[in-house]
């Protein structure tokens, strides 16, 4: 997504807050965020939501464009299932840098090593964090699907240490 779209989402978000904040400060906005680089949903579901500065993206699959299941197993999948999920997240202001916590559902929990390794070539560092767990059966037999929480905006990275607060 080019900076220009980028900067037009943010900031018709940006105005539909404001004017919703001038009408009532109690009002928050929920924005529906789609993009046509992807399959459309398998099912009653929208891609990602907006709730103020946070895209929650809904289980992204290994699907190609006319949401079929790309060849190549769990590898193949999990690669076309990060390129959907770095669409979703340009379109709703967000970026695979911007991801907070993805959660991975597995059909065969064989398949964590792969995956692991495309993962992380798609997060080279400054990780997100993340849970994996083996499912039963996934949509349309996939091998992955990947859900992810970002934030949209101007993204600033800091690194902490220990809470201040432990107790050594």
């Amino acid at each position: 997504m080019s900076t220009t779209n980028k900067n037009d989402i943010l900031s018709k978000t940006n105005n539909l807050s404001k004017t919703n904040i001038q009408k009532n400060p109690h009002s928050v906005t929920k924005t529906i965020v789609t993009s046509p680089e992807i399959y459309e949903p398998v099912g009653p579901y929208s891609q990602a939501i907006l709730a103020d500065k946070t895209l929650y993206v809904s289980g992204v699959l290994g699907l190609d464009a006319e949401a079929q299941l790309v060849c190549g197993g769990a590898e193949a999948q999990t690669k076309q299932a990060l390129e959907n999920l770095r669409h979703v997240l340009e379109a709703g202001g967000a970026s695979m840098e911007s991801v907070v916590k993805t959660t991975i559902l597995l059909g065969d929990m064989n398949d964590f090593q792969v995956v692991n390794q495309v993962y992380a070539e798609y997060f080279p560092k400054d990780y997100p964090a993340r849970a994996t767990y083996q499912v039963a059966k996934l949509p349309q037999d996939a091998a992955v699907e990947i859900e992810a929480i970002a934030l949209s905006g101007d993204l600033v990275v800091a690194e902490a240490g220990p809470c201040p607060c432990a107790r050594t």
